[in-house]
Protein backbone atom coordinates (compact mmCIF):
# COMPACT_ATOMS: atom_id res chain seq x y z
CA UNK A 1 0.00 0.00 0.00
CA UNK A 2 1.36 3.42 -0.82
CA UNK A 3 1.55 6.56 1.27
CA UNK A 4 -1.78 7.61 0.13
CA UNK A 5 -4.18 5.23 0.22
CA UNK A 6 -2.30 4.34 4.02
CA UNK A 7 -3.13 7.90 5.24
CA UNK A 8 -6.80 7.51 3.64
CA UNK A 9 -7.77 4.61 5.58
CA UNK A 10 -7.77 6.42 8.49
CA UNK A 11 -11.15 9.07 9.95
CA UNK A 12 -8.81 12.54 10.64
CA UNK A 13 -9.86 12.46 13.91
CA UNK A 14 -7.18 13.38 16.94
CA UNK A 15 -8.20 10.20 18.73
CA UNK A 16 -6.39 8.13 15.79
CA UNK A 17 -3.29 10.57 15.31
CA UNK A 18 -0.84 8.18 16.63
CA UNK A 19 -2.02 4.86 14.53
CA UNK A 20 -1.43 7.68 11.56
CA UNK A 21 1.76 8.66 12.40
CA UNK A 22 2.69 5.09 13.09
CA UNK A 23 0.67 3.92 9.75
CA UNK A 24 3.71 6.92 7.84
CA UNK A 25 6.70 5.43 9.26
CA UNK A 26 5.77 2.03 7.76
CA UNK A 27 4.82 3.14 4.22
CA UNK A 28 8.18 5.60 4.12
CA UNK A 29 9.57 2.20 4.32
CA UNK A 30 7.55 0.28 1.54
CA UNK A 31 5.52 -1.61 3.90
CA UNK A 32 1.51 -1.80 3.86
CA UNK A 33 -0.34 -0.66 6.42
CA UNK A 34 -3.95 -1.64 7.81
CA UNK A 35 -6.12 -0.54 10.94
CA UNK A 36 -9.61 -0.37 12.22
CA UNK A 37 -11.53 3.11 11.69
CA UNK A 38 -11.23 5.63 14.02
CA UNK A 39 -13.93 6.83 16.68
CA UNK A 40 -15.08 9.33 13.79
CA UNK A 41 -16.54 6.56 11.93
CA UNK A 42 -15.67 4.91 8.42
CA UNK A 43 -14.31 7.23 6.45
CA UNK A 44 -14.51 6.91 2.81
CA UNK A 45 -10.77 7.52 1.20
CA UNK A 46 -10.69 10.68 -1.05
CA UNK A 47 -9.08 11.00 -4.50
CA UNK A 48 -5.81 11.81 -5.54
CA UNK A 49 -6.74 15.34 -6.68
CA UNK A 50 -7.85 15.76 -2.24
CA UNK A 51 -11.44 15.66 -2.59
CA UNK A 52 -13.33 15.92 0.75
CA UNK A 53 -13.75 12.59 2.57
CA UNK A 54 -16.55 11.21 3.89
CA UNK A 55 -17.74 9.94 6.62
CA UNK A 56 -16.78 10.72 10.71
CA UNK A 57 -18.11 13.99 12.76
CA UNK A 58 -19.84 16.87 10.97
CA UNK A 59 -19.76 20.73 11.89
CA UNK A 60 -21.82 23.18 10.12
CA UNK A 61 -22.99 20.75 7.39
CA UNK A 62 -18.84 20.27 6.72
CA UNK A 63 -17.96 16.23 6.53
CA UNK A 64 -15.20 15.77 8.28
CA UNK A 65 -13.66 12.64 6.98
CA UNK A 66 -10.46 10.78 5.76
CA UNK A 67 -10.21 12.85 2.37
CA UNK A 68 -7.79 12.66 -0.37
CA UNK A 69 -4.43 13.94 0.43
CA UNK A 70 -3.31 16.38 -1.92
CA UNK A 71 -1.08 16.09 -4.56
CA UNK A 72 -0.32 20.11 -5.28
CA UNK A 73 -0.44 21.03 -1.79
CA UNK A 74 2.44 20.91 0.72
CA UNK A 75 2.85 18.49 3.11
CA UNK A 76 3.37 14.51 3.37
CA UNK A 77 1.66 13.33 -0.14
CA UNK A 78 3.66 15.65 -1.37
CA UNK A 79 6.98 15.23 0.59
CA UNK A 80 8.40 13.14 3.63
CA UNK A 81 7.55 16.28 5.75
CA UNK A 82 6.61 15.08 8.96
CA UNK A 83 5.58 17.37 12.41
CA UNK A 84 9.21 17.06 13.53
CA UNK A 85 10.41 21.21 13.74
CA UNK A 86 12.37 20.94 10.92
CA UNK A 87 12.08 21.91 7.05
CA UNK A 88 12.71 18.44 5.81
CA UNK A 89 11.33 19.19 1.97
CA UNK A 90 13.84 22.38 2.00
CA UNK A 91 11.25 24.28 0.91
CA UNK A 92 11.71 27.39 3.65
CA UNK A 93 8.71 26.63 5.69
CA UNK A 94 9.42 24.44 8.95
CA UNK A 95 6.13 21.60 9.39
CA UNK A 96 4.33 22.41 5.99
CA UNK A 97 1.95 19.21 6.62
CA UNK A 98 -1.56 18.87 5.30
CA UNK A 99 -1.99 15.34 4.37
CA UNK A 100 -5.86 15.68 4.00
CA UNK A 101 -5.55 18.65 2.45
CA UNK A 102 -7.95 20.47 4.33
CA UNK A 103 -5.93 24.03 4.83
CA UNK A 104 -4.95 23.57 8.38
CA UNK A 105 -1.35 22.63 8.98
CA UNK A 106 -1.76 19.08 10.58
CA UNK A 107 0.96 20.55 13.13
CA UNK A 108 -0.73 23.53 14.04
CA UNK A 109 -0.20 24.36 17.60
CA UNK A 110 -3.05 26.64 18.89
CA UNK A 111 -4.86 27.45 22.20
CA UNK A 112 -7.74 28.71 23.49
CA UNK A 113 -8.39 31.36 26.77
CA UNK A 114 -11.38 31.51 28.62
CA UNK A 115 -14.75 29.67 27.51
CA UNK A 116 -16.59 29.14 24.60
CA UNK A 117 -19.91 30.94 23.78
CA UNK A 118 -23.22 30.06 25.12
CA UNK A 119 -25.52 31.81 23.09
CA UNK A 120 -25.33 29.45 20.46
CA UNK A 121 -24.72 25.55 19.46
CA UNK A 122 -21.12 24.08 18.52
CA UNK A 123 -17.58 24.76 19.21
CA UNK A 124 -15.36 25.65 16.21
CA UNK A 125 -12.52 24.35 18.21
CA UNK A 126 -13.90 21.37 19.11
CA UNK A 127 -16.18 19.84 16.31
CA UNK A 128 -13.91 21.52 13.23
CA UNK A 129 -10.34 21.99 14.39
CA UNK A 130 -9.47 19.26 16.42
CA UNK A 131 -10.81 17.00 13.57
CA UNK A 132 -8.01 18.72 10.92
CA UNK A 133 -5.13 19.25 13.54
CA UNK A 134 -3.00 16.09 15.14
CA UNK A 135 -2.49 18.53 17.89
CA UNK A 136 -6.12 19.71 18.16
CA UNK A 137 -6.84 22.95 20.22
CA UNK A 138 -5.57 23.19 23.63
CA UNK A 139 -7.73 24.76 25.93
CA UNK A 140 -5.85 26.82 28.39
CA UNK A 141 -9.12 27.94 30.46
CA UNK A 142 -7.96 31.02 32.91
CA UNK A 143 -4.41 29.37 32.93
CA UNK A 144 -1.71 31.58 34.26
CA UNK A 145 -0.27 33.04 31.11
CA UNK A 146 3.97 32.60 31.76
CA UNK A 147 5.99 32.85 29.10
CA UNK A 148 7.04 28.94 29.15
CA UNK A 149 2.90 28.28 28.64
CA UNK A 150 2.42 30.39 26.22
CA UNK A 151 6.18 29.65 24.04
CA UNK A 152 4.04 25.73 23.37
CA UNK A 153 1.70 28.06 20.99
CA UNK A 154 1.76 28.86 17.20
CA UNK A 155 -2.05 31.28 17.89
CA UNK A 156 -4.09 31.65 20.58
CA UNK A 157 -7.70 32.94 20.56
CA UNK A 158 -9.14 34.49 23.09
CA UNK A 159 -12.97 33.83 23.51
CA UNK A 160 -14.90 34.51 27.11
CA UNK A 161 -12.58 36.03 29.76
CA UNK A 162 -15.24 37.69 31.94
CA UNK A 163 -13.94 39.32 35.15
CA UNK A 164 -15.81 36.89 37.01
CA UNK A 165 -13.16 33.95 36.22
CA UNK A 166 -10.60 36.17 37.18
CA UNK A 167 -8.32 39.18 36.46
CA UNK A 168 -5.35 39.30 34.32
CA UNK A 169 -2.35 40.90 36.08
CA UNK A 170 0.19 43.09 34.35
CA UNK A 171 2.77 40.12 34.46
CA UNK A 172 0.54 38.46 32.31
CA UNK A 173 -0.27 41.16 29.89
CA UNK A 174 3.47 41.64 29.72
CA UNK A 175 3.93 37.90 28.87
CA UNK A 176 1.49 37.58 26.03
CA UNK A 177 3.00 40.99 24.25
CA UNK A 178 6.34 39.45 24.71
CA UNK A 179 5.00 35.81 23.19
CA UNK A 180 3.69 38.28 20.59
CA UNK A 181 6.29 40.57 19.43
CA UNK A 182 8.17 37.28 19.13
CA UNK A 183 5.99 35.90 16.57
CA UNK A 184 2.66 34.51 18.25
CA UNK A 185 -0.37 35.44 16.70
CA UNK A 186 -3.46 35.97 18.84
CA UNK A 187 -7.27 36.58 17.57
CA UNK A 188 -9.92 38.05 20.04
CA UNK A 189 -13.61 37.22 20.43
CA UNK A 190 -16.24 39.06 22.00
CA UNK A 191 -20.20 39.34 22.67
CA UNK A 192 -20.64 36.26 24.97
CA UNK A 193 -21.77 37.46 28.48
CA UNK A 194 -22.30 40.84 29.68
CA UNK A 195 -20.06 44.05 29.57
CA UNK A 196 -17.49 43.07 32.30
CA UNK A 197 -15.76 40.46 29.64
CA UNK A 198 -14.66 43.92 28.11
CA UNK A 199 -12.08 44.76 30.65
CA UNK A 200 -10.49 41.26 30.61
CA UNK A 201 -9.64 41.45 26.81
CA UNK A 202 -8.78 45.12 26.46
CA UNK A 203 -6.44 44.57 29.40
CA UNK A 204 -4.62 41.78 27.12
CA UNK A 205 -4.64 44.74 24.01
CA UNK A 206 -4.26 47.87 25.34
CA UNK A 207 -0.34 47.14 24.99
CA UNK A 208 -1.66 46.86 21.13
CA UNK A 209 -3.04 50.26 21.33
CA UNK A 210 -6.56 48.11 20.24
CA UNK A 211 -10.08 47.54 21.91
CA UNK A 212 -13.12 47.27 22.24
CA UNK A 213 -16.22 50.15 22.96
CA UNK A 214 -18.54 50.43 25.66
CA UNK A 215 -21.38 50.10 23.77
CA UNK A 216 -22.98 46.70 21.64
CA UNK A 217 -23.56 47.38 18.40
CA UNK A 218 -25.44 45.32 15.50
CA UNK A 219 -28.27 43.20 17.16
CA UNK A 220 -29.95 40.61 15.16
CA UNK A 221 -33.12 41.26 13.48
CA UNK A 222 -35.36 38.67 12.09
CA UNK A 223 -33.99 35.93 14.22
CA UNK A 224 -30.59 36.08 12.08
CA UNK A 225 -26.88 37.42 12.79
CA UNK A 226 -26.32 40.50 10.86
CA UNK A 227 -24.08 40.22 7.66
CA UNK A 228 -20.98 42.13 7.49
CA UNK A 229 -20.34 42.84 3.83
CA UNK A 230 -17.90 45.98 3.88
CA UNK A 231 -14.37 44.72 3.37
CA UNK A 232 -11.44 46.99 2.91
CA UNK A 233 -8.62 46.17 0.90
CA UNK A 234 -6.95 43.15 -0.29
CA UNK A 235 -5.47 41.56 3.13
CA UNK A 236 -4.83 37.88 2.62
CA UNK A 237 -7.52 37.50 5.91
CA UNK A 238 -10.11 38.92 3.65
CA UNK A 239 -9.45 36.61 0.41
CA UNK A 240 -12.71 34.68 -0.80
CA UNK A 241 -14.98 36.91 1.79
CA UNK A 242 -18.06 38.37 0.66
CA UNK A 243 -19.66 38.27 3.90
CA UNK A 244 -19.81 36.88 7.75
CA UNK A 245 -22.65 37.38 10.55
CA UNK A 246 -23.12 38.94 13.82
CA UNK A 247 -25.18 39.62 16.50
CA UNK A 248 -25.07 42.14 19.52
CA UNK A 249 -21.02 42.70 18.99
CA UNK A 250 -18.86 45.59 20.43
CA UNK A 251 -16.92 47.78 18.24
CA UNK A 252 -13.22 47.53 17.52
CA UNK A 253 -11.74 51.06 18.35
CA UNK A 254 -7.66 52.51 18.28
CA UNK A 255 -4.29 51.21 16.29
CA UNK A 256 -4.39 48.29 13.68
CA UNK A 257 -5.86 48.34 9.88
CA UNK A 258 -9.64 48.22 9.76
CA UNK A 259 -10.72 45.23 7.73
CA UNK A 260 -14.75 44.90 7.87
CA UNK A 261 -16.94 47.66 8.73
CA UNK A 262 -20.75 47.62 9.74
CA UNK A 263 -23.38 49.94 10.56
CA UNK A 264 -20.37 52.69 10.36
CA UNK A 265 -17.87 50.48 13.14
CA UNK A 266 -15.22 48.90 12.63
CA UNK A 267 -15.48 45.15 13.30
CA UNK A 268 -12.37 44.05 12.86
CA UNK A 269 -8.69 45.09 12.95
CA UNK A 270 -5.55 43.74 11.94
CA UNK A 271 -2.77 44.46 14.27
CA UNK A 272 1.13 44.02 13.43
CA UNK A 273 3.66 43.89 16.23
CA UNK A 274 7.39 42.81 16.49
CA UNK A 275 7.12 39.94 14.87
CA UNK A 276 3.62 39.26 15.63
CA UNK A 277 0.52 39.16 14.84
CA UNK A 278 -3.37 39.74 15.78
CA UNK A 279 -6.86 39.74 14.87
CA UNK A 280 -9.77 41.63 16.74
CA UNK A 281 -13.23 40.70 15.76
CA UNK A 282 -16.11 42.57 17.25
CA UNK A 283 -18.32 38.91 17.88
CA UNK A 284 -18.55 35.71 18.47
CA UNK A 285 -20.68 33.86 16.37
CA UNK A 286 -18.20 32.64 13.99
CA UNK A 287 -18.28 29.93 16.94
CA UNK A 288 -21.96 28.55 16.11
CA UNK A 289 -23.15 25.89 14.14
CA UNK A 290 -25.53 28.04 12.95
CA UNK A 291 -23.14 30.42 10.92
CA UNK A 292 -22.15 27.67 8.95
CA UNK A 293 -25.34 25.40 8.73
CA UNK A 294 -28.21 27.90 8.03
CA UNK A 295 -25.92 30.67 5.95
CA UNK A 296 -25.15 29.26 2.97
CA UNK A 297 -23.85 32.96 2.11
CA UNK A 298 -21.70 33.15 4.55
CA UNK A 299 -17.85 32.34 4.08
CA UNK A 300 -17.45 31.18 8.09
CA UNK A 301 -14.67 28.88 7.02
CA UNK A 302 -12.57 30.44 4.85
CA UNK A 303 -12.75 33.59 7.62
CA UNK A 304 -11.66 30.87 9.73
CA UNK A 305 -8.85 29.27 7.83
CA UNK A 306 -7.45 32.62 6.17
CA UNK A 307 -6.97 33.70 9.96
CA UNK A 308 -5.48 30.88 11.35
CA UNK A 309 -3.17 31.26 8.14
CA UNK A 310 -2.34 34.56 8.50
CA UNK A 311 -1.57 34.31 12.34
CA UNK A 312 0.59 31.84 11.97
CA UNK A 313 4.34 32.25 11.54
CA UNK A 314 5.69 32.59 7.62
CA UNK A 315 8.49 30.26 8.01
CA UNK A 316 5.84 27.41 10.17
CA UNK A 317 3.26 25.24 9.30
CA UNK A 318 1.65 26.80 6.29
CA UNK A 319 -0.14 25.01 4.02
CA UNK A 320 -2.51 25.86 0.84
CA UNK A 321 -6.10 26.60 1.69
CA UNK A 322 -8.42 24.09 -0.86
CA UNK A 323 -9.80 26.63 -3.88
CA UNK A 324 -13.05 24.53 -3.21
CA UNK A 325 -13.43 26.02 0.64
CA UNK A 326 -16.22 29.19 0.36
Amino acid sequence: MDLRSCLSSFGRVPASHLLRIACIGVALQGAACSSDDGPGGTGDSGSSEGSTGSGGDDFGGLAVGAGGASSSGSGIAGNEDSCDGMDNDGNGIIDDVDAGGDGVCDCLRIATLGRPGRWGEGDVFESWLNQRSINGAVDLSDAELTAEELGKYQVIVVQDVSVNRRGYSGPEVEALNDWLSKGGGVMTLIGYDDPDERENVNALLEPLGVGYGEEQILPREGGSTIPITAWSGSHPVLEGIQAVGVDNGYPVVGAGTTLATGDGHDVLKAVEAGEGRALVWGDEWITYNSEWVDHPDYQVERFWLNAIKWLTPANECQVAIPAHVD
